[in-house]
């Protein structure tokens, strides 16, 4: 077996190179390229726009999510199998929050902060982000039910909080695009309160998605770097089967050519759910 990156002459039976110890009997596959996790149209649309770069100030929903306990699960397997559980498990959740169309902004280590709103404008963006949120719980379910013959109890908690922040360029690097702003820790703090495996959202999120998700009582809890308690709700389900669990539908506006020509409210929306990724629910697809 001889050796194709230094050409010394191996045993028969052998793997490896006894010279330079590479790999016999076929290249040595090329370590995988990270994948970024700004989608290719996100990043271009960030760079070519001025505002982004500069900041503005956006209405959005920020989405926190990490692994429960995660310290105490790297300790109880190997460095490198818990390494390839990671990338599986941030892939999946990167994943889940390009379904709909929001932007993850960082990697926390077992977790990612995204945002749904910026840099793309979304009006419904706390609606996409409770989707988001109920999807990669249910990926995550999956994932924990593989990994858990490795003695990993993989449990997600995600936290969701609507408002206004400055998104733009912060930072050195190609494309520090994030947001700033005390909604952003109000964010990180329903994920902190989050039960395993649940989704809490704030009270201002709770208020934009009411009629578009069924939601728990409201909880008074109370967060780090807050006087007072804070109103938070945890999140069962969301989809347009929710729509006529809701006190009304909100007003259509800019729709008066439509309204004029005899086109219904309910046909203007059933045009917007035909065009809606579908529900998810907490637990199932």
């Amino acid at each position: 077996m001889r050796c194709s990156a230094c050409g010394h002459d191996n045993r028969a039976a052998a793997k490896f190179c006894d010279e330079c110890g590479g790999r016999l009997g076929g290249e040595t596959p090329a370590p995988a390229a990270p994948r970024p996790y700004t989608p290719r149209h996100l990043a271009e649309r960030i760079l070519t726009s001025r505002a982004a770069l500069v900041g503005e100030r956006k209405p959005v929903t920020v989405l926190f999510a990490d692994v429960q306990g995660s310290m105490a699960l790297a300790e109880q397997v190997d460095a490198e199998e818990w390494h390839a559980m990671m990338n599986r498990f941030l892939t999946l959740l990167a994943d889940g929050v390009h379904r709909f169309e929001g932007t993850v902004n960082q990697y926390t280590g077992d977790g990612i902060m995204a945002l749904f709103g910026a840099p793309t404008a979304l009006e419904d963006h706390a609606v996409r982000a409770c989707l988001a949120a109920l999807e990669i719980q249910t990926e995550t379910r999956r994932l924990a039910a593989e990994v858990e013959r490795s003695g990993v109890d993989l449990q997600l908690r995600v936290g969701l909080n609507s408002g206004q922040v400055i998104a733009g360029d912060i930072g050195a690097g190609p494309l520090g695009y994030t947001a700033i702003g005390a909604q952003v820790g109000m964010a990180q703090r329903m994920e902190s309160i989050a039960p395993p495996g649940g989704v809490m959202v704030s009270e201002s999120t709770a208020r934009l998605v009411e009629g578009a998700a069924l939601l728990g009582e409201s909880e008074r809890v109370h967060v780090k770097g807050a006087a007072d308690a804070v109103l938070a709700r945890r999140l069962l389900s969301a989809g347009p089967q929710h729509w006529h669990a809701g006190p009304t539908h909100s007003t259509l506006v800019g729709r008066e050519w439509e309204l004029a020509r005899g086109v219904s409210a309910t046909t203007l929306r059933a045009c917007w759910t035909a065009s809606t990724p579908p529900p998810y629910a907490a637990g199932a697809r």
